[in-house]
């Protein structure tokens, strides 16, 4: 008998019947894998309700930023703060000059100053019986009302038959953001504003809005109100505006991930609250905390960090950095060379124009006599002046062309300072203490650089019309001037820049005034057949005049000899 093989044995073995024990243990097995997926899920259910609890907690917030979301729904609350600023924000001073001027003179009424409810409450005596204008949350009393804001409160009683109005759509004024105008007076060291009128709060209700909107993970809608409730000028300065754009950028930049925009927002911060403010106490702002809730931070303390990392990416960022790095790390050394580095890089343009400078100064005598002699004739006098310029191979409006091409360099360079601007911050360079905020010693000094520079453009530029030379001189002082009040709150890095820029170039003009003409300065012969824009004026001028015709034969000799022929042909006149 042929046995089977071992396989075959095997695959007929019958399988074992399962006994009770070993049900009970496959059963027990499963309900074990069951209980841990339930176990873990309900961790992750927990967890992430933990999560978007911290999220959405509002613990460390002040009165002004707390959005109570039991109070009622917050589509219903949205609709309210909308309802409050779109009524605070039409009652605003119309814009524009003529609104300005008369918002600045008014109609002889007294307009009220803004005071924080902080302000108000910690220096009562500063602001004692003047007229101020405070915005809070309110809370009715008995006798009047508290109006809290960024953890601080201010008793508020009515002056006389003062009632809160605008608020009729919102069911009162409890709890909601309010205005208070009124006088500040004291009581038992304590401050109190007498109301005079009390409505709905622009700027807090706008800050509100970007509230809820947060609440509502609504990112987008959250930056756009935020920018909108500091896009009114008369709310920008106030604490609240800076977190509102503070906020803005921080959103935009996480949620978003626009960089640009956030870069933006946290660049108009910078300026807005930190190197200047209307009160002593600062501007703060709050941040969420690491650990859960929010913190009261300096508005400075919270927008350096971000603001650099976002600019540190760009290539005016970049190049300000190279050369501070160049410097030995000494950020006005930085300064100063790229100026220096400028300066060498355009100098074919610059020694151009010193080129032209001193032909122009070698015929000023021929440009004088042209004016005694075309006196009355001021068409053939700028025909005789462009050919006289053509002869000598020189361009009176040459002095213009280093400045032009400087200027989207020096508009580059701007950027990156500006960008730079957290790295200048408390940075000291000579007598200037802050590289970062204006100095106005160096701003004075520019000035003058730039007289100099104008005056020094007006002598390359000579004109035989005495209304226009007498313009030149005008504007030789007028656009310096301009320029000292229009720079009066650029940073001083960027001053110290065209300040060294100015210096180098008198450098530059003084060394080559001190060596010998050479024959490119002074060219002599016959004018060559050239392009340019001095011959393409000289050609216009031609035309006009009708010299179609003896163009031909007018180019074929100098313009001196021209000159001579000229000459000899009136005196043979006057002897006859």
């Amino acid at each position: 008998m042929i046995r089977s093989p071992v396989w075959r044995r095997l695959r007929r073995r019958p399988r074992p019947v399962p006994t009770m024990r070993m049900e009970i243990q496959m059963r027990s097995h499963v309900l074990n894998i069951r209980s841990v997926a339930l176990l873990l899920g309900l961790f992750c259910l927990l967890a992430s309700s933990g999560m978007a609890g911290a999220a959405q907690s509002q613990e460390g917030l002040p009165a002004d930023l707390v959005i109570d979301e039991s109070a009622a729904p917050l589509s219903e609350q949205l609709t309210q703060m909308q309802t409050l600023h779109a009524a605070a924000v039409e009652q605003l001073p119309k814009g524009g000059i003529l609104g300005g001027i008369r918002n600045a003179f008014g109609n002889g009424e007294e307009r009220p100053v803004y005071a924080s409810v902080g302000y108000l409450t910690l220096y009562p005596e500063k602001l004692r019986g003047a007229l101020v204008e405070a915005e809070g949350i309110w809370k009715p009393t008995d006798d009047g009302g508290l109006l809290r804001s960024a953890g601080y409160e201010i008793r508020v009683e009515f002056a006389g038959g003062t009632q809160p109005t605008g608020f009729d759509a919102v069911g009162g004024p409890a709890g909601m953001p309010v205005t208070v105008i009124g006088r500040a007076e004291t009581f038992e060291d304590t401050g109190i504003l007498r109301a005079d009128a009390i409505k709905p709060a622009g700027l807090l209700s706008g800050v509100r809005i970007g509230r809820i909107k947060e609440l509502q993970e609504d990112w987008e809608g959250a930056v756009k109100a935020y920018q909108q409730a500091v896009s009114v000028q008369a709310y920008s300065a106030r604490p609240m505006g800076a977190f509102a754009r503070v906020r803005a950028g921080f959103l935009a930049r996480r949620y978003l991930q626009d960089t640009k925009l956030a870069a933006k927002d946290l660049s108009q911060a910078w300026d807005l609250y930190t190197r200047k403010g209307n009160e002593e106490l600062g501007y703060y702002i709050w941040v969420e905390s690491p650990e859960g809730g929010w913190r009261p931070i300096l508005a400075r303390d919270a927008i350096e960090q971000p603001l650099d990392d976002l600019n540190s990416q760009n290539l005016a960022y970049r190049i300000v950095d190279l050369f501070t790095r160049v410097a030995g790390g000494n950020a006005g050394v930085g300064v100063l060379l790229m100026a220096i580095v400028l300066r060498l890089a355009i100098y074919p343009l610059t020694r151009k124009q010193l080129v032209s400078q001193r032909r122009m100064a070698t015929i000023q005598p021929q440009i004088k006599e042209l004016q005694k002699e075309y006196a009355t004739d001021k068409q053939k006098f700028q025909e005789e002046f462009w050919a006289l310029c053509k002869e000598n191979d020189c361009n009176p409006l040459g002095g213009c062309l280093p400045m032009l091409v400087q200027m989207p360099i020096l508009i580059f360079l701007y950027r990156g300072i500006r960008q730079y601007i957290v790295q200048f911050e408390g940075v000291h360079f000579l007598w200037v203490q802050n590289l970062a905020s204006p100095d106005m010693l160096l701003l004075i000094l520019y000035t003058i650089s730039m007289v100099a520079f104008q005056k020094m453009a007006a002598k390359s530029q000579p004109t035989a019309d005495p209304a226009q030379q007498q313009q030149q001189q005008m504007m030789a002082y007028m656009m310096p001037v301009m320029f000292f009040f229009f720079f009066q709150s650029f940073p001083a890095a960027f001053i110290l820049y065209w300040l060294g820029s100015n210096i180098f170039y008198f450098g530059e003009q003084a060394l080559y005034m001190r060596r010998r003409p050479s024959e490119t300065d002074h060219p002599s012969g016959a004018a060559k057949k050239q392009s340019g824009f001095v011959n393409s004026m000289l050609d216009a001028a031609k035309r006009m005049g009708g010299a179609e015709e003896e163009q031909e034969e007018e180019s074929a000799i100098s313009y001196t000899e021209r000159r001579k022929q000229e000459k000899s042909k009136r005196r043979g006149k006057k002897g006859r």
